[in-house]
Formats: C-alpha cells, structure tokens, sequence
C-alpha cells in the first residue's frame, strides 16, 4: 500500500494567501509601467514585452507555491504487511444426486446447498479448500486451493451431470482423505453435506470415519431435508428432465455416528436457514490463527519542489534583468 502523507499540512493553507500577494504586486507593477515611456505613447500598439509584463511576477507566485508545499515535507509512505497464518485445510463434501433436487428445502436441496457454501468459502480467505461432488460416485471437483474465486464457481456449477446416481458416503469420505492426510495445516477438516443413506461404493461410512479419526482429520456431517416420497420434476444425470417420484431415506445414525468417531458435531438442517446456521457454527469452530506484521517505509519528497522553486525564482531574476529590464 502507497501513500503520499504531509509532515506539517497546516503550511499548506499559507498558499491561499498568494492570490492577495499576487494582487498587490500586480498593482505595484502596473503602477511602475504607467510611469514608463511605453504608457505615454498613446494608441501605438503594444509589443510582446508590454503584455507580458507581470511574466517575471507570475514565476515568483509560482516559485512561493513550490516553497510552501516543500516545506509541508511531503512524504512518500510505502506499508507492506506480511501475513502468518496457521490455517485450516478443509475438504467439502456436497451431495449432488438426483434427490437433492427435491423442493422442500426453498428453492430445493442443491440450490439452497451451494448458495450457502459459495457464501461460506468466500467467507475464509486464510484456508485452503477443496470440493468433491459425489453421487454413485466421488469426483474431485477442486483440490486445496486459496483461490476462493475458483472455488466459489466449481461450487456453483456443481450438478449431477454425468454422475450415476447413488449415494457413496464412505468412498467421498475416503477420497477427502486422500486430499488431507499428507497436509500440514494446524487443522484439517471434512464438512459432509447428504440428503441420503449409503447405498454405493465400496466402503462403510462408518469405516472410513475411523481411518479419517486415525489421521486425526475431524468431519461434521449435515443431513439436509425430510425424510419420505416427493413427487416433481427432475433432472436425471443424463440430462434428461422427468416427473416422477423420489424416495429420501436420510441415514442420520451414520452422520451422526461418522461426527462422534471423528471428534465433529452433526446437524439436522431441515430448510434453508438451518443449513446456513450450520455452516456459521463450523466457521466458528474451525478458525484460522492469523499473525500479521506491517512495515512502514517514509521516502522524503520535497526536494524536486525545492528545487523547482529556485528555477522559477532564477527564471524570474533573468528575466527582469534582460527582456523586461526597465531603462534608468
């Protein structure tokens, strides 16, 4: 961060007082050309050197300026900061099957879901994070990354497009600590957010908490919606629209269970403001420690108006003595 800051401002109001030193050494100058032979020459018509004859005063006025800035000790200020933290490294998990398209949650799951968690990870600028989308299957979406930006966007692309459909709990949890195990944050985090039970992959979710809790990564789970039948219009992974009718079977035992194995905490978000309150409470729980140091550089700037006003005064002086020298 650069500035350019002033020693003494107050000597900066003296330049509203040029104007009526202008004025007065106008008057006494015109006052001394009236006394020359020039003014007595009637309608003869005026040379270069007559209209030009408060040149030499301007240059004074314009030298007094430079003086009265330099001496307000203009200071170039130039602040660096360097930024220490000890940060959280945090894998986010988010559910993108087909159920987490149903409409009890306003506007409905996965839209509610990613707008809260574009929010959250614009809201962490010192941690790294990373997004795996899952459904039958885990994707890596972004591994640990400071580009919040980034993040944010694969966040709001996130669908189930191209995915099969399923809920594979356990294999996303495993993939995230594939990301984590080899980091060296303070912290290292799995924020799972599912509308469903496992029903795909190869491994129990309850097993891969315990491999998550061995390596000492902490997982908090949130079980979005209502459990039962919902009727609607839904996008399929192949892209194909279809109403039909969707069954959510939410497995709160094993969220529940995955959190305490794992030293996390669970919570049951049925609407829009309950995923919110918890993604706020992990943003509290899971703070970085952050250390900044600044560093002030102070680079004098006044010599260039000093030396300024020497030329404009020695222009003055020169001029008065050869062009717009008065004869005795």
């Amino acid at each position: 961060m650069n500035g350019l800051t002033w020693t003494y401002p107050w000597v900066l109001w003296l330049l509203l007082l040029l104007p009526a030193v202008g004025w007065w050494g106008w008057r006494q100058s015109k006052r001394c050309v009236r006394l020359a032979v020039a003014e007595d020459l009637g309608e003869l018509p005026r040379s270069w050197r007559a209209r030009l004859w408060a040149a030499p005063l301007a240059l004074r006025l314009s030298a007094m300026a430079c003086l009265l800035v330099a001496l307000a000790l203009p200071v170039k200020v130039r602040t660096q900061e360097d930024i220490t933290t000890w940060g959280v490294d945090m894998m986010m998990l988010l559910d993108v099957s087909t159920s987490m398209q149903v409409r009890d949650v306003k506007p409905d799951r996965i839209t509610a879901a990613r707008n809260i968690l574009h929010e959250f990870v614009l809201g962490r600028p010192h941690d790294r994070m990373g997004l795996i989308a899952f459904a039958g299957f885990p994707l890596l979406r972004c591994p640990l990354v400071a580009d919040r930006e980034l993040l944010a966007r694969l966040v709001d692309s996130s669908s189930n497009r191209g995915f099969e459909d399923g809920t594979a709990i356990g294999d996303a949890l495993l993939t995230a600590a594939v990301r984590l195990r080899d980091t060296k944050a303070k912290s290292r985090v799995v924020v799972l957010l599912t509308d469903g039970a496992n029903n795909m992959g190869s491994v129990d979710p309850v097993t891969a908490a315990r491999a998550l809790a061995a390596k000492g990564i902490r997982v908090y789970t949130i079980g979005v919606g209502k459990e039962g039948a919902f009727e609607g219009e839904f996008v399929l992974p192949d892209g194909r629209k279809v109403n039909g009718r969707i069954e959510s079977d939410l497995d709160e035992k094993s969220l529940s269970e995955i959190a305490r194995i794992t030293g996390g905490r669970y919570w049951r978000a049925l609407d829009r403001d309950a995923i919110k309150n918890a993604y706020a409470t992990i943003d509290k729980l899971e703070k970085s420690r952050v250390e900044s140091h600044r560093y002030y550089q102070r680079e004098p700037r006044h010599a260039p108006w000093v030396w300024a006003a020497l030329v404009l005064l020695a222009l003055s002086v020169l001029l008065e003595r050869t062009v717009f020298r008065r004869m005795p």
